[in-house]
């Protein structure tokens, strides 16, 4: 069987062989004459194609040719960036989820009658202030911020000064109904109201035997926050904020005080309150009635970061339904106690209108700087008194 030969696999006859190395040369020279005719343009040409690749070859080094381990490529640098990033709440300056950084405070009415105890929720509040209702019986105004609570209460009717605190910092308004001045207060300064007689969604009875019906209401933050939501209530906040510090350094722990207890007289040994400073967690326990202050949920004591005692004035009064009450003094100045770190400074409150928040400064007149974390202003008239050991 024939096979079929390529043409590199044919012999080639002397003549072939001839042929092929002339033509060579002729290439040859037609190339040697090229380059000799067109030499300055050759130069140029071949100058440019090596600074080309010299161009090149140095970028690439400069740009990929370094060692990683010491220069960090750039998604690394903003990783390690922004993990050094740290967002903190407007309220009470815990380093928080940004999500909740500045959500809009809320503000709920919790009672502090003996049968209402233990309250649920208030260790979860980034504000808590204590003040007379009326009988010589304490009431809070928690405000929320930073932190959830999936049940606050008992809730409780709502008096003027705790509506001036409240909107100091726009918050929005939770509670079950008030007094009449009270209410009325909320209608003329278009406060952001939640009251559970317009919004019982948000709320719920927990019942018990022998216990009266009006300490049974309960709420929780997010039910509150979404209703706030529906009701088309702003988000922005425009208050002014504290300043905050962060807790002290292990170095500077050594030089805290080992303890220190506040005592607050309210009138009754019912409502008596006492505040023992812990080094260790650099907070101050609360007791009422000589007992640690426990939450039913978290089952941890009341334990805030930051202590105020604040005294005002207050007169007694009828409102125009003649419901018995009291007027306190919130817009203006006063003297304050502030205690931080087991030290106590003696310093003054001032608020400037119904829609600004207090302020507190310490005998230099300077603002004082608070310590990340819960803040438990307690409200006092004058004849209240306040012991330190």
């Amino acid at each position: 069987m024939d096979l079929e030969l390529n043409n590199s696999d044919r012999p080639q006859s002397p003549l072939t062989e001839e042929l092929t190395a002339e033509l060579k040369a002729k290439k040859s020279s037609k190339f040697r004459k090229y380059i000799k005719n067109h030499k300055k343009g050759v130069i140029i040409s071949t100058v440019l194609v090596v600074s080309l690749i010299a161009f090149g070859l140095g970028f690439y080094f400069l740009r990929y040719g370094k060692d990683k381990t010491t220069t960090p490529s750039l998604s690394s640098t903003n990783t390690a960036s922004t993990a050094a990033i740290k967002t903190y709440n407007i309220l009470d300056g815990l380093a928080v989820d940004p999500s909740v950084a500045d959500r809009h405070p809320l503000a709920i009415i919790v009672e502090n009658q003996v049968d209402a105890r233990p309250q649920s929720g208030l260790d979860k509040a980034s504000i808590v202030y204590e003040a007379f209702a009326e009988g010589g019986i304490t009431r809070f105004l928690a405000l929320f911020s930073s932190l959830d609570a999936e049940k606050v209460g008992p809730v409780r009717s709502i008096r003027t000064y705790f509506v001036d605190w409240a909107h100091g910092v726009s918050a929005y308004l939770a509670h079950v109904g008030g007094n009449i001045d009270a209410l009325d207060k909320i209608r003329a300064e278009k406060s952001y109201d939640l009251d559970q007689f317009a919004y019982s969604t948000p709320y719920w009875r927990e019942y018990a035997a022998g216990l009266a019906t009006e300490h049974t209401m309960y709420t929780s933050t997010s039910k509150l926050w979404q209703q706030a939501s529906k009701n088309s209530y702003p988000t922005t906040n425009n208050f002014t904020t504290y300043k905050f510090k962060d807790d002290p350094t292990d170095a500077d722990v050594a030089a805290l005080p080992v303890s220190q207890k506040i005592s607050i007289n309210y009138l009754s040994s019912a409502y008596n309150v006492d505040f023992q400073y812990n080094k260790d967690s650099n907070s101050y326990r609360r007791f009422i009635a000589g007992k640690p202050q426990i939450d039913t949920i978290s089952k941890s004591q009341i334990s805030p970061k930051n202590l105020v005692i604040m005294t005002i004035s207050r007169r007694a009064i009828k409102t125009r339904i003649n419901e018995a009450g009291y007027v306190m003094i919130t817009v203006g100045s006063g003297k304050a106690q502030i205690f931080l770190d087991g030290k106590v400074i003696v310093g003054t409150w001032k608020k400037t209108s119904i829609s600004d928040r207090e302020i507190f400064y310490d005998e230099k007149g300077q603002e004082i700087i608070f310590n990340r974390g819960q803040f438990w202003i307690s409200v006092i008239p004058a004849e209240s008194s306040v012991t330190i050991q």
